[in-house]
């Protein structure tokens, strides 16, 4: 497999719920668009942990610590109090805070649900 450029997804979580991000393309937009995880890719000499922070940084404004693998291409960090105060949204974005149970009524992007099937224990085992 080349590298140079892969994909990966995090789970961010808090108080036993995942964040998910919905994007619009405008406000006018009225497709159906799926839930997921925030995720990127990363390039070759940099690690996803990495990686991940500075796409966290860009699209919610916030710095998030711990970064942990958990699979390939899934990773997970807990979010802090003063993380989730101080999200910040892009237009046409929004970012949303469900449990796990909340999570399977909901249109995820594929790679979003096969992550939740695998390790959506997760999401309530930082705060058990």
């Amino acid at each position: 497999m080349d590298d140079k450029f892969s994909s990966s997804l995090i789970l961010l979580t808090y108080k036993n719920k995942a964040l998910l991000m919905y994007r619009q393309n405008s406000a006018i937009d009225e497709e159906k668009h799926a839930w997921s995880f925030i995720g990127g890719t990363k390039a070759t000499k940099e690690s996803f942990e990495d990686a991940l922070g500075k796409i966290i940084e860009k699209e919610m404004g916030i710095r998030v610590e711990n970064v942990e693998f958990v699979s390939r291409s899934c990773y997970h960090a807990c979010l802090t109090d003063d993380n989730v105060n101080h999200i910040q949204r892009a237009e046409g974005q929004t970012l949303a805070f469900f449990t796990l149970k909340e999570l399977q009524k909901l249109l995820l992007s594929s790679p979003t649900r096969e992550f939740v099937s695998r390790h959506g224990s997760l999401i309530t085992a930082a705060y058990s």
